[in-house]
């Protein structure tokens, strides 16, 4: 229950720490975005550059079976906010793979959340222009 509740924390603060990420200068965005990688999923170089199958390798391999969905979440939220600010064809790329692991992790996510269902239409949206 305590671990539970530790990482429950951990998802809320990720949450701030994300859009708090979004609001620094775009010339130091890059550097709060691999802290917050670090931070919550792993190395930047590493969890980024993973193609899907390598992610879900790497995600059974690091993360126990608790916190895999939500870390997962996590790595979809990290690529969908660097897109956000990037240019093509880097954005496309990453929003391409967030768009991957959004699906994955609604699919088997025992949480429905209307964020979550609302990017990935936005993404697919996005992705057939």
């Amino acid at each position: 229950m305590i671990q539970q509740d530790y990482f429950l924390r951990l998802i809320e603060e990720f949450a701030v720490a994300l859009a708090k990420m979004l609001k620094v200068n775009l010339d130091k965005r890059d550097d709060a975005l691999m802290d917050l990688y670090r931070q919550y999923v792993g190395d930047y170089t590493l969890v980024r550059n993973l193609s899907f199958e390598e992610l879900l390798d790497y995600a059974t391999k690091e993360w126990n079976d608790r916190e895999r969905i939500d870390r997962l979440e996590m790595v979809a939220e990290l690529l969908y906010a660097e897109a956000s600010y990037k240019a093509n064809p880097l954005r496309d790329m990453l929003y391409g793979k967030a768009f991957e692991v959004f699906s994955y992790v609604d699919t088997h996510h025992g949480v429905y959340s209307i964020e979550r269902k609302k990017k990935i239409n936005q993404l697919s949206a996005l992705l057939k222009k």
